[in-house]
């Protein structure tokens, strides 16, 4: 986990001291989230290719079923493997600002561009979208993974995915369609989650 896994400990395992590790990071919680950082890069580019060329087969994709599956199997990693929301929990705790990646805003300008949302952009309302989006997230997962609420993974799941789209203002017919497709993707292209917070 993050809370028991100590600074000296990673150093002994990349072969390198302490000091270099915070040289570069400064902090344990900057460490963590350049690695989730990294992870969430990856995880999308992966999503994105496997989609392009399994599912879309080369034509032109739909941004929006796209992120809607790049999120579900995100919180689908998060909801069947304890020891990655353990991670998310713990991180969060010792330092939440450090618990949100970075790059979170570029989805949601990505989907401006693409749609032209319905957003007020003097007050900024793509940050604040990003960051409602990523707290809501992290909360319900805790919460669902703490046996709060009366539901099952699938329907926590569309919970999930449903929040970025009502927060980005898309019509809820839309949203309908997007979650359906997301699902039906799923059942055409096989994802796997494995240890160590992959999805291959």
């Amino acid at each position: 986990g993050y809370k028991n896994t100590y600074m000296e400990e990673i150093a002994d395992v990349c072969e390198i001291t302490k000091p270099l590790i915070t040289y570069y990071f400064k902090t344990k919680s900057n460490l963590a989230r350049q690695v989730t950082d990294k992870y969430l890069a990856d995880h999308k580019n992966n999503i994105a290719l496997k989609l392009y060329t399994e599912y879309f087969k080369g034509g032109k994709t739909d941004l929006q079923v796209s992120t809607a599956v790049e999120i579900r199997l995100y919180d689908t990693l998060h909801l069947c493997d304890p020891n990655v929301l353990r991670f998310m929990k713990e991180h969060a705790n010792e330092n939440y600002e450090d618990a949100f990646p970075k790059d979170s805003v570029r989805l949601y300008t990505i989907h401006d561009r693409r749609y032209h949302l319905d957003i007020d952009r003097a007050a900024d309302e793509i940050s604040m979208i990003a960051r409602s989006a990523m707290s809501s997230s992290l909360s319900v997962k805790l919460a669902y993974a703490s046996g709060e609420f009366n539901c099952t993974l699938e329907e926590c799941l569309d919970y999930l995915t449903r929040v970025h789209f009502v927060l980005m203002h898309i019509d809820k017919k839309r949203i309908d369609e997007i979650v359906a497709e997301s699902k039906h993707v799923l059942q055409q292209v096989n994802f796997e989650i494995k240890p160590y917070f992959q999805v291959v």
